[in-house]
């Protein structure tokens, strides 16, 4: 999370900084500080969603499947494109590419380890400057193109 004065401007550099610090935040495991990327009541469409959830939901399940200790995750993040849409708000739209194996995913039959490749996986975050200068993630759309 990028911290500044608590009503200063954003600028793109604190946008590209957050975006590299959320993944890193990811690829470490660390479930804390990916939540604190978070506002209380950011939604987030997800590569495999259908509908709008809410972040406390989604990150329960990346954390279940994504942070556990057999997981090994590797993320790339591409060129970030930032654009200001006003003194505290900003859209950053960039692709990923992500390597994930032993993913504990949760079915009726049990719980089984799975891998993920996600090759130039579309990512758009819309971000807030916050009343208390933190940067967080207000709404969250990952989507993966499909094949030709």
């Amino acid at each position: 999370m990028v911290l500044a004065g608590s009503h200063s401007s954003l600028t793109k550099a604190d946008v590209e900084s957050a975006v590299r610090g959320y993944w890193r935040a990811l690829s470490a495991k660390e479930a804390v500080q990916q939540q604190n990327f978070y506002d209380d009541h950011a939604g987030i469409f997800s590569t495999d969603s259908n509908r709008l959830e809410r972040a406390r939901i989604v990150l329960l399940r990346r954390q279940r499947e994504y942070l556990s200790a057999g997981t090994k995750m590797a993320v790339q993040v591409g060129e970030i494109e930032v654009e200001l849409i006003g003194p505290h708000h900003a859209v950053a739209a960039y692709t990923i590419h992500l390597d994930a194996k032993h993913i504990a995913r949760t079915s009726s039959s049990g719980t089984s380890m799975a891998e993920e490749h996600l090759e130039n996986a579309r990512v758009t975050h819309v971000f807030q400057r916050q009343n208390d200068g933190a940067l967080r993630i207000v709404h969250e759309h990952i989507s993966v193109p499909r094949p030709h």
